[in-house]
């Protein structure tokens, strides 16, 4: 809320000229009464705080919104007796709708608390405020600062999910991180990735890293058999990404082009890169996104719309909350909770849906489910639900699909106009989602702008945003308006993109029953999209393009980093900056370590080398950078978040750099190691699963069965507590050890100790 600009305009609306009739007075008078009361507690103290305030002075403020809110509206229904009159009604209508309405969204869903005050709450008003414990810390994916997995309280509930940190679209920083990594991992080539690293290079080039010119999809053989085809496949990446008329880049190029290694580079950056530039296309073609735009708060609003619509349920649930981490900073972002359903991407080999046909997926309460999501995603411009962005449920008894339930719905609120024909992405048109349940088509029909803004207020969206939902909600409601009932005797009308006059057909809640996914497929829309599920289920292999691009190329990058060539300058510019006198023994400790690691023969085999010297001397090395940073912390040398001191400057500055260079590159190198390793074993993995699912598809349907109840059962035993394993086991005189796998006997044991610990 802003008070201050509140204040202002309802100053400058007190001076407006026009008839002073009992409606106008007593909605000057209710809005000044509620300005000066919240004064105190939205204008900053003498000590730059904010005034604590009391439960009394709450439910007050409370009773004067309400009055201000209902006396502005009294007004605004009056009609304007000349010119003045209209101009102050209008200048009433902007008070309202930009200050006054959201302050008192903002106010209504304020929770007291006295640890915030007013000012504080009512800023943050769509944040749960949630402490952790280190207990509750869990760090997951990628990048370790923005997602974390945890198991918090969330309206009086325990509730496991994901944090991800609040967010701004950034295409240029992330480009710009990438291109610094690559610099330090390939530091032979670092020359190259700095010349790439200009922002009208990168608009125009950054959207043809395609790691296929680099290996053949139907063998997953690398382009590299020999010279000609090596370099054939690096000429072929130079024409894609735009090169011509950058002559830094293409100098750069020319430098490096016939080397092995600098293939290797160029297939390491593509497959990352090709993963930015996808979601490039997302961000800006179909959300319309802008660099510096709000991203995580997307997956609150949907939630937000999906309760307006009554389908809560519908979608994961995601929140807002401000958590308070065990060091005592605060992170605002998005909470998202776990769902228990299949996910199609992790589907083990054997398992009920690798048989199932289509017959198995024709609920009546699926298919309204899949209406139904098709409109949430309409209204809120979700651009991005393709079929691994659903998770399934199944009836482990029937071995049918019993729900739908979508997740990652931060690619939502797009800016980009449309209409009944109009699709984005995975978006379907009107005319393509073919059908809408009875119930929504009257939900959709009571919902007016002033409770979907309301609904989307407090998220991050833009006005551009918002408004765009409006389109959106309009073009359904004009649809429902002219939809026809279905009639089983008529049936649905054939399907064509290019017929003007096709529209939505409402359905009754009985009637699902009597339409097939087949009957309401049409271009990408969902019923299409759960066909899709059953054929990638049932048809696809379990080893896929994406693994052995992976897995070759984090072989090759490893092989690559080890190298020499490419960590022999971070070893001369250190040796170059050691004083002649007075060096620390931390230092020296650092410069002995890397010329131990670099005189370390590389494995022939890196993935096959465990306990080889160049992996031990990388351990002394990581060990040796992170003694020398501790000491220069105690003598404050360096700021506890590993930045250098001001008075830091000259060789000494220097060398903190060169030990900084250092430990990033054998961090990197560690993670590449840990990281070829695992797309090594997730290859072999899916090659190993692809075997088992030939063997389970031969089966007859009894045999499936038997082996299906086993696993279920393995699946209960293993999702009890391990105290009450461990007793059953006993009591039935077996090795209470036999089934438990070791890694999760580790992940269990750890988590008893965590408890003791507290």
């Amino acid at each position: 809320m802003k008070y201050q600009e509140m204040l202002a305009f309802s100053g400058f609306l007190n001076k407006t000229q026009g008839n002073d009739t009992e409606a106008w007075k007593n909605a000057k008078r209710s809005v000044n009464e509620l300005m000066e009361y919240m004064g105190p507690y939205q204008l900053k103290q003498a000590d730059g705080t904010y005034r604590p305030i009391t439960p009394e002075a709450y439910a007050k403020i409370d009773a004067l919104f309400d009055d201000a809110v209902k006396s502005v509206s009294a007004f605004l229904k009056e009609q304007g007796n000349g010119p003045e009159d209209e101009a102050r009604q209008q200048l009433m209508k902007n008070f309202n709708k930009e200050f006054l309405a959201k302050s008192y969204i903002e106010y209504k869903n304020v929770k007291p608390s006295p640890n915030l005050s007013l000012h504080d709450a009512m800023e943050n008003f769509r944040y749960e405020n949630v402490e952790l414990s280190g207990n509750d810390l869990q760090r997951v994916g990628g990048n370790l600062n923005s997602r974390l997995q945890l198991d918090i309280d969330i309206d009086g509930r325990k509730t496991k999910g994901v944090f991800t940190t609040r967010t701004a679209y950034d295409p240029e920083g992330q480009f710009h991180a990438l291109l610094d990594e690559m610099g330090t991992k390939y530091g032979k080539f670092s020359s190259f990735f700095a010349a790439m690293d200009n922002p009208e290079y990168l608009r125009g080039g950054m959207i043809g890293n395609d790691p296929r010119m680099f290996i053949n999809n139907d063998t997953g053989a690398v382009y590299d058999g020999s010279a000609e085809a090596r370099e054939q496949a690096v000429y072929n990446y130079h024409d894609s990404v735009g090169m011509d008329g950058f002559d830094e880049v293409e100098r750069e190029f020319e430098k490096y082009r016939t080397d092995p290694d600098f293939f290797n580079a160029l297939f390491d950056y593509s497959l990352k890169a090709n993963k930015l530039s996808a979601s490039l296309v997302v961000s800006e073609q179909m959300l319309g996104l802008k660099p510096g735009d709000n991203i995580d708060g997307r997956n609150s609003a949907m939630s937000s719309v999906a309760n307006l619509l009554g389908v809560n349920d519908l979608i994961a649930k995601s929140k807002q909350v401000a958590v308070k981490m065990p060091s005592g900073e605060f992170q605002t972002g998005t909470f998202m909770e776990f769902v228990e359903s299949k996910d199609i991407a992790h589907i083990d080999s054997i398992d009920e849906t690798r048989v199932l046909g289509v017959d198995a997926y024709e609920d009546p309460g699926v298919k309204k489910q899949l209406a139904d999501l098709q409109v949430l995603d309409y209204v809120c411009g979700n651009v991005d639900r393709h079929m691994g962005n659903m998770l399934y449920k199944f009836d482990p008894e029937t071995h049918k699909l019993t729900s739908i339930k979508g997740i990652d719905n931060d690619a939502s609120f797009s800016k980009r106009p449309m209409n009944n024909a109009t699709y984005l992405s995975q978006l379907p048109s009107i005319r393509r989602m073919r059908v809408i349940d009875s119930a929504m088509a009257e939900k959709l029909l009571s919902i007016d702008d002033g409770e979907l803004a309301a609904t989307l207020h407090g998220y991050g969206l833009s006005e551009e945003e918002i408004s765009a939902a409006h389109n959106r909600l309009h073009n359904l409601q004009d649809a429902i308006r002219l939809a026809p009932t279905y009639d089983h005797e008529k049936g649905l009308p054939p399907f064509s993109d290019s017929n003007a006059e096709l529209g939505l057909t409402i359905v009754k809640t009985e009637d699902w029953e009597k339409l097939s996914l087949e009957d309401l497929r049409a271009g990408n829309n969902y019923f299409g999209k759960v066909l899709g599920v059953q054929e990638t289920l049932t048809t696809d292999s379990m080893v896929t393009d994406v693994m052995k691009q992976e897995a070759e190329s984090s072989k090759r990058t490893l092989k690559s980093m080890l190298n020499p060539e490419n960590s022999a300058e971070l070893l001369r510019s250190a040796q170059s900056h050691k004083p002649t006198f007075g060096a620390s023994d931390r230092y020296k400790n650092v410069l002995n370590a890397m010329a131990a690691y670099q005189n370390a023969p590389s494995p022939e085999d890196p993935l096959n080398s465990n306990g080889h010297e160049k992996w031990q001397r990388l351990a002394d090395l990581k060990a040796a950078v992170d003694t020398y940073r501790q000491e220069k912390i105690q003598l404050g040398h360096l700021r506890s978040d590993g930045s250098p001191s001001p008075e830091m400057k000259g060789k000494a500055l220097s060398r903190i750099e060169d030990v900084d260079k250092i430990g990033k590159f054998a961090d990197l190198l560690a993670k590449q190691h840990k990281d070829a390793l695992a797309a090594d074993k997730t290859l072999r993995d899916a090659e190993r699963k692809q075997g088992e699912l030939e063997a389970f598809k031969n089966l007859s349907p009894e045999e499936r069965q038997i082996i299906l109840d086993q696993r279920k059962a393995h699946e209960q035993y293993l999702n009890q507590d391990l105290s009450v394993r461990i007793q059953n086991d006993l009591a039935a005189e077996e090795d209470p050890f036999e089934e438990i796998e070791e890694d999760e006997l580790q992940e269990n044991l750890s988590m008893d100790a965590m408890a003791m610990d507290d």
